[in-house]
């Protein structure tokens, strides 16, 4: 995995604090969808020796709301996880960052 292309992932996300971001997670055939009013990105290295915690995370700081449902539901957490190991195919553009990890397919768009 190139660590500048997670900044670059990071940096274009970080551009978008003060609106709202819509995050899609495709994982094992489930499909989650999160809102997030976004504050700012963060990016964590850790060390994990737990297979299930992400050595590479990007941390979505802001108000989120789930949308299952057609309902809209604040989320007590303002912190949205997003692991990053064995990320790949990236594609950004002005307005959606789109790739995946060895956990699944992820769409970061812009509102």
């Amino acid at each position: 995995m190139s660590e500048m292309k997670i900044i670059d992932i990071k940096n274009t996300i970080n551009d978008w604090a003060g609106n709202q971001i819509t995050i899609r997670k495709e994982e094992n055939e489930d499909l989650d969808q999160i809102n997030i009013q976004l504050e700012k990105a963060t990016f964590e290295q850790r060390d994990s020796v737990d297979d299930y915690i992400a050595d590479n995370v990007m941390f979505l700081h802001g108000t989120a709301y789930s949308t299952e449902d057609a309902e809209k539901t604040e989320l007590p957490s303002v912190l949205y996880e997003v692991p990053l190991d064995g990320i790949e195919e990236i594609n950004t553009d002005q307005s959606i960052i789109t790739f995946k990890t060895s956990r699944g397919q992820y769409a970061i768009m812009k509102s």
